[in-house]
């Protein structure tokens, strides 16, 4: 139920912003017939800041006659003059100063905005804001990768399980959890497939377990902020078993000391790929139970919609896209489909 509604939402955000881009671009239309030359508004803004053909001449280094013959042609242009002129100096007509004045603030702010997508552009920062768990277990290890492939980046973690949103300095995250994000594009890189987990030196080799018989093995409890539906009470009444029933085990209220204490075989924990899948490739951790692992959530990287990355940025963000080459948003739809 919860896909559907949210599909809902997705679709009614989508048809108010068609709405709105429609208007947007049919207002958009006109700047190529209505608004004068930006050269034009570039001298206006000059000569009425100075109140001096021959200073805004000066500045713009042209002629002051080709500064007369451009004031013109935006007085042409609208059909009424912006300037008096005087036998020594020009002044503002009142509606020239009021042009002026809207003239010189759209000028500014569209000045500042390129100066800030310059500074961007050129720094070679990135700050990333990620999850403990992504940070300790995949990123951590893959950081001499990435550096001996862009030594000149500069990387700075903002590393938290709250929701930090773009506000907070930070240029491209990577989250758990599912689309929409506030305020981000995103891109779908993983998907969480958790299944009990202990050491492989934990049980002898070659020892395959039941469901049931997890409720006679110590077990690793993640409580928190977390998503519910990773604990072991749901997971065992999937399996239709009473987690009562389950002798006492560890409650640990983060994941990165959920995984430390499998890996220091105090029991089992519900994890599993993206983020301990080295243990599992290289047999630190095992998964030797016979039931179906458990899909939840996946990991997506974000970055703001309403800004320009820099080159460094964009070159991080490729970088983690690359290490996910299955990340399709196809499969991240049909399994989303399956869950519900």
């Amino acid at each position: 139920m919860l896909i559907y509604e949210q599909i809902t939402v997705e679709l009614t955000d989508n048809k108010l912003l068609n709405t709105y881009g429609m208007r947007k671009f049919g207002f958009m239309q006109k700047l190529r017939y209505r608004l004068p030359p930006p050269n034009l508004l570039i001298t206006f803004e000059a000569a009425g800041r100075h109140l001096s053909f021959t200073k805004a001449a000066t500045e713009l280094n042209v002629s002051r006659v080709a500064v007369s013959q451009q004031i013109q042609a935006l007085e042409k242009f609208l059909g009424i003059p912006l300037f008096q002129r005087l036998q020594r100096s020009v002044r503002l007509t009142r509606v020239g100063e009021r042009y002026h004045l809207a003239i010189s603030d759209a000028l500014e702010r569209a000045l500042r905005a390129t100066v800030e997508i310059s500074k961007r552009s050129e720094s070679n920062i990135v700050n990333v804001g990620t999850t403990p768990g992504f940070m300790h277990y995949w990123l951590s290890p893959r950081l001499g990768e990435f550096r001996t492939i862009h030594p000149d980046i500069e990387l700075r973690f903002i590393v938290s399980d709250g929701n930090l949103g773009f506000e907070e300095n930070i240029d491209v995250a990577i989250r758990y959890g599912t689309p929409p994000f506030e305020g981000a594009e995103s891109t779908f890189l993983a998907r969480q497939e958790i299944s009990p987990t202990c050491a492989s030196t934990f049980l002898p080799p070659g020892v395959t377990l039941s469901p049931s018989d997890l409720l006679r093995q110590p077990l690793l409890h993640l409580e928190g902020p977390f998503d519910e539906k990773t604990r072991w009470s749901i997971w065992f009444r999937a399996q239709g078993l009473d987690i009562a029933k389950a002798r006492p085990g560890i409650t640990l209220n983060s994941y990165t000391n959920l995984v430390q204490a499998a890996l220091d075989g105090q029991g089992f924990a519900l994890i599993g790929p993206p983020l301990i899948g080295r243990f599992l490739s290289n047999g630190t951790l095992i998964q030797p139970v016979h039931a179906a692992p458990v899909v939840r959530h996946a990991f997506h990287l974000l970055s703001p919609r309403t800004s320009i990355p820099s080159a460094a940025v964009g070159s991080f963000a490729e970088w983690v896209r690359r290490s996910f080459p299955d990340n399709s948003e196809l499969l991240e739809d049909a399994i989303e489909l399956k869950g519900s």
